[in-house]
């Protein structure tokens, strides 16, 4: 991104044109209560309950709206910030305001405003920061001003303590904003959103240059996310278009909302590409198990569909400079269904930040209908030694070395994409003195990956290559060749000989919790044992080669190496298919035949 882009993009206080003044009326569009006022109904509301996702209904109150805002009874971060956003009462706001319009009750609206009050008078500002209730005051502020709105619709004006708690919660935005993160967006909306309701226009201008500077850090000119986390993407590409909104409701004219739009274009052919063959996300980062929502492009209509609607893109491989390679197969049009169509991803880039993991140099792959090699996925947000392993190196399918924590940046080195073979070679300093390569190969007809991964350290260590395997397969290992099969498809791995390579056998492990291995998350709440094959070799140095092969049934794999000098050949049988690839000196895996 080039200084000359920036200075187009961004706006200063005196770029917002005159028609950034609030809309009459508030036009600040109220974004609703996250699906909470269903899961929190009038009738739990009038007994004091709260209730999110997977928690029991929890008692909050004394019956008659007299909340203790400090109960955290399930010590979980996520609950109490729930709790304290007061979106849990937007059911009372609802039964003033919609539905059959002789089936409202104009008056529920008042318990919701008793509630939001309660919780004014007993959290003196300025409030806390950090995980738990901190993390509230964006989406509070929010609901505050549906509040208002919900007030407004009934013909009622706001009390003045709700515009006063409003302007302190601006305050207090602006001063505890995030950094490059979708919280600070969320804040930094917020303060647009009571400027334009109240008629401040100091916080509508700030608001404006702050999002209008910070749109070009939070999606780069690809289109990548930098949380660097498919499902932090997915949620920035929905937040950016509640900007959008907001400056139309608003009515604020300014050039970034150009640049909010074509850079959430290139976000949504991210998403798209970050799309498996069965329809959902690659789980990269702080990712649950989830599919497309809303209106779909042409390409996700494709994907999900099964090639039944939509249209395929033009390319079969996206790689992103933010560290992202998205590639596959194809896109079901020669020969195989798209369902059935290869998929991978591999990262690499700057070091990690915001909700990503570490896991460069790791592959995730998706063939013949199923996941092969799976991410661990993500639980939940508690600064426990649970989410200290999700995020960590020993959780992606990488080499790791011993004492490895957050690793490195990681670059890519070399690629080349060809017909049913595409090559990538990585390298990094993860730890220390220690320095780490990694060769990886992707071929389809037959399905199979080949990973050629060596290491130094300064002093004799320990080097692991984990592969993390789906949590509905069972693992056998037997020396150098490990077996999973489900339904109809095998996943076959090899350890393989090389020059200046040892093979070594296959460990496993499977819901081990001292220490924490072998598991996977579908989504924050619900975690499975899962099979991880390992290999290990102690030394100075380590060098491997491993190939996975995933092919129907019970078809037989069979592989022969040929060592000649610097260069091994490795002739794959998988059934009636052949594929040989050939290892080099430098490490360049390429597909001969």
């Amino acid at each position: 991104m080039t200084a000359a882009f920036v200075a187009t993009t961004l706006v200063s206080v005196q770029d917002v044109s005159a028609s950034a003044a609030p809309a009459t009326g508030g036009g600040y569009p109220c974004r609703g209560y996250g699906l909470m006022n269903y899961s929190n109904p009038v009738t739990d509301l009038d007994q004091d309950r709260f209730t999110w996702n997977t928690f029991k209904r929890t008692k909050v109150g004394n019956g008659m709206h007299d909340i203790n805002w400090k109960l955290d009874p399930y010590r979980q971060d996520s609950w109490k910030t729930l709790f304290h956003t007061l979106n849990w009462t937007g059911a009372y706001i609802d039964k003033s305001t919609r539905g059959i319009t002789k089936l409202r009750d104009p008056k529920a609206i008042d318990k919701a405003l008793v509630i939001t009050q309660d919780w004014v008078r007993d959290n003196k500002y300025p409030w806390p920061t950090g995980p738990g209730a901190g993390n509230a005051t964006h989406t509070r502020a929010d609901f505050m001003m549906c509040l208002r709105d919900g007030l407004a619709e009934l013909g009622r004006p706001a009390p003045k303590w709700l515009d006063a708690s409003l302007l302190q919660h601006a305050e207090w935005l602006k001063k505890n904003t995030w950094k490059d993160h979708n919280v600070g967006t969320e804040q930094t909306l917020a303060v647009l959103g009571v400027g334009c309701t109240l008629g401040r226009r100091d916080h509508v201008t700030y608001g404006v240059g702050k999002l209008s500077a910070d749109i070009t850090r939070v999606i780069d000119s690809q289109g990548a996310n930098n949380e660097q986390a498919v499902g932090y993407a997915r949620y920035n590409y929905a937040l950016w278009g509640y900007v959008g909104n907001a400056l139309t409701g608003c009515n604020i004219s300014t050039p970034a909302a150009r640049t909010i739009q074509s850079r959430r274009a290139g976000l949504q052919t991210f998403l798209d590409f970050a799309l498996k063959p069965d329809g959902t996300y690659q789980q990269l980062g702080d990712t649950q198990i989830e599919r497309p929502q809303g209106e779909l492009t042409p390409a996700a209509q494709w994907i999900t569909s099964d090639g039944k609607a939509g249209a395929p893109p033009a390319q079969r491989v996206k790689i992103y400079n933010a560290g992202y390679v998205f590639g596959r197969s194809g896109w079901g049009t020669r020969g195989r269904t798209q369902s059935q169509e290869s998929a991978y991803a591999l990262r690499f880039g700057p070091l990690r930040a915001g909700h990503g993991h570490s896991d460069h140099t790791a592959i995730t792959w998706n063939t013949q209908g199923r996941s092969i090699l799976a991410d661990t996925g993500t639980g939940s947000y508690n600064q426990d030694a649970w989410r200290l392993h999700y995020i960590g190196p020993e959780a992606h399918n990488q080499l790791v070395v011993a004492g490895m924590r957050n690793g490195s940046a990681t670059k890519l080195v070399r690629s080349k994409i060809a017909d049913k073979a595409d090559f990538y070679q990585f390298s990094d300093t993860p730890y220390l003195k220690t320095n780490r390569s990694r060769s990886i190969i992707v071929l389809s007809d037959p399905d199979i990956v080949v990973a050629f991964d060596k290491a130094t350290s300064y002093k004799p260590t320990t080097f692991t290559q984990y592969w993390h395997l789906p949590y509905d397969v069972s693992l056998r290992t037997s020396g150098t060749r490990a077996t999973a099969s489900k339904g109809n498809v095998t996943t076959t791995l090899l350890q393989l000989p090389a020059a200046g390579a040892k093979q070594a056998p296959f460990g496993q492990v499977k819901g081990s919790t001292k220490p924490i291995q072998g598991w996977q998350w579908t989504d924050y709440f619900h975690k499975y044992k899962a099979p991880v094959a390992t290999v290990t070799q102690k030394g100075a140095s380590a060098a491997m080669v491993t190939a996975i092969v995933a092919a129907p049934g019970s078809t037989p794999v069979a592989v022969k190496p040929v060592i000649s000098g610097s260069t091994t050949t490795y002739t794959f049988t998988v059934g009636s298919k052949t594929a040989v690839v050939t290892l080099d000196g430098k490490g360049t895996l390429t597909r001969v035949r």
